[in-house]
């Protein structure tokens, strides 16, 4: 039977124009985060530990003199010699104030403080001591007596004596035991820890107590309008949590996000599920989290219908190996098993445009530091690796096609992300962020490209919409802060003005696209976030207008973003 040359262009040059647009439609991947686990280091918060009490020198101590022969120190740590042996040379053989003898155990006191020992004491002891005798000195070593938790409620009472456990008559303890510890179990999902410390019952000891705040049921609510139209005007969001049920430091929680047209149907409009848990294993900070997610998006165009949804199941590992005030190093094993699907309605049904099945394992390093100027910088590294189990999509011949034309499950790449923060001065706050990914020259399925939207980025296009297998991003914004109290609330409202640029990289692009597109976004903003009494409560809302400029085929806008989210 003859074929007619006119009808294969026809229905050829429908088939592209059908995969263009459907490329073009933000899919449920595109839009779905890589985790909805609910964050246990909370790096706002530090342990203060109070610095000794220096003892005062009796008063007209400085017109009082002695010729100290020798110094002996009783105690103290092998490792402080040098600064026991500044101590002795300031006051041996010298002719010195009593004052001066006060100062320079001060001062050795102090030395210990540096060291790491905050719960040393340095003691000068009643002595006669005559021109040419030996000063001495006692060094107490201090130390954890007891942990006092009769405050604790018994939901966290048993998990945070087990975290703390480890300090107790520890006699070489420093500071960072100390705050690791009191910070892991601050870390306690649910628990809001407030610390401090007692003069114990034996020589050196040190009782720290704990005021334990806890909440079972913890949650949140949100909405913003970062996707396109075609999802709906607005994306609302919430999440519950329960945590220590069963009091062992685990929470377990849910999240519901999407468009609230049509959200309980089969086909929403957009809709994302997820549900997980985390529990620590042992007590030195370690945690698994299981997690489950399911969302699905219906666009509203009627030139080019389409379905997606995106499936994964992630396991994850995460071990703190610094948790300190100001250093906190983390890594994480993560396993996803994933599953995007993309479809074409009809009006006689659907038809599959693609079918992506993943299995990735993924290792992540953490940073966050506060400097002594009080600049904070934080930092991720995740390095991918696509593993050829599980069922996941190697043969792109297959009768439904992968996302990607040359893409396959088996790939690498390495995506980084970073934050600087600080004040300029006593009235302007800088933030710089930036972002990068690289496939090692490969391409990638659409779930595991580069995007470069998002608050932290290019903030005036839609979630999703700019999209590659490599790509970097960076973006400065500038704050004014200012406390008003509004009723008896306190908030600041910070007015910002920002500015960011970036490019995303296809590696095998279609005659539909460009291999390397460019754009940046511009604006002004305010951010207000209400001050409460309460760890557990806390809100922002931000207001953004500003303009993206792109240098593909679609075109430049001016774009207004709002999103609020509230904690309780």
């Amino acid at each position: 039977m003859p074929i007619r040359l006119d009808n294969v262009i026809c229905v050829s040059t429908t088939a592209l124009l059908i995969l263009s647009g459907a490329a073009m439609a933000q899919t449920a991947s595109e839009l779905t985060p890589s985790t909805f686990e609910p964050t246990s280091q909370n790096v706002g918060r530090s342990v203060q530990i109070a610095a000794p009490s220096v003892t005062e020198a009796p008063a007209g101590s400085e017109k009082l003199f002695v010729t100290v022969g020798d110094v002996a120190i009783d105690g103290g740590q092998p490792s402080m010699a040098d600064a026991a042996a500044t101590f002795r040379s300031t006051l041996a053989g010298n002719t010195v104030s009593v004052a001066q003898v006060f100062q320079a155990a001060s001062a050795l006191e102090q030395a210990y403080v540096n060291a790491g020992f905050v719960l040393a004491r340095v003691v000068i002891p009643a002595q006669r001591l005559n021109n040419g005798g030996t000063l001495k000195i006692n060094v107490i070593n201090g130390f954890v007596e007891q942990v006092d938790l009769e405050n604790a409620p018994p939901e966290v009472k048993r998990r945070l004596e087990q975290l703390t456990d480890p300090l107790v008559d520890k006699r070489d303890v420093k500071l960072r035991d100390i705050e690791r510890e009191l910070l892991l179990a601050g870390d306690t999902y649910g628990v809001a820890l407030d610390s401090a410390l007692a003069t114990g019952d034996q020589p050196g000891g040190t009782v720290i107590i704990l005021q334990p705040e806890y909440k079972r049921v913890t949650g949140s609510f949100g909405f913003d309008n970062f996707v396109d139209d075609d999802l709906g005007p607005v994306t609302l969001n919430a999440g519950l949590e329960l945590n220590s049920a069963f009091g062992l430091g685990e929470t377990i929680y849910g999240r519901i996000a999407g468009s609230p047209q049509g959200y309980f149907s089969d086909e929403p409009q957009y809709r994302t599920l997820a549900a997980g848990f985390v529990i620590p294993i042992g007590t030195n900070g370690m945690t698994f989290n299981f997690e489950a997610t399911d969302s699905q998006t219906k666009p509203d165009d009627v030139i080019v219908p389409t379905t997606s949804k995106f499936e994964r199941y992630s396991a994850r590992l995460f071990y703190p190996w610094i948790r300190s005030n100001s250093l906190n190093v983390s890594t994480q094993l993560i396993f996803d098993a994933t599953r995007d699907e993309q479809d074409l309605l009809t009006a006689t049904g659907s038809t599959p445009i693609y079918d992506d099945q993943l299995s990735v394992l993924r290792l992540a390093g953490n940073v966050f530091w506060r400097s002594d100027s009080g600049g904070v910088t934080t930092g991720r590294a995740e390095l991918s690796q696509g593993l050829d189990i599980l069922g996941a999509s190697t043969d792109a011949s297959a009768a439904v096609p992968l996302s990607r034309q040359g893409a396959s499950a088996e790939f690498t790449k390495l995506a980084v992300n970073g934050q600087y923060q600080r004040a300029l001065n006593d009235w302007v706050n800088m933030t710089l962020s930036a972002s990068a990914q690289t496939s090692f020259g490969d391409p990638l399925l659409t779930s595991e490209q580069f995007s470069a939207t998002g608050m932290d980025s290019l903030s005036t296009f839609d979630a999703g919409d700019l999209q590659g297998d490599d790509g970097w991003t960076v973006r400065a914004e500038f704050a004014v802060p200012n406390t008003f109290n509004i009723s008896t609330v306190p908030v600041v409202v910070s007015p910002y003005a920002f500015a960011a640029t970036g490019s995303v990289f296809l590696k095998q692009p279609s005659v539909f696209e460009q291999s390397k597109t460019t754009a940046t976004s511009y604006g002004i903003g305010v951010d207000l976030s209400p001050i409460y009494d309460t760890a557990f409560r806390s809100a922002s809302l931000r207001l953004e207008y500003g303009r993206g400029e792109r240098d593909d085929a679609l075109p430049d806008g001016n774009r207004f973003s709002i999103s609020g989210f509230f904690r309780f």
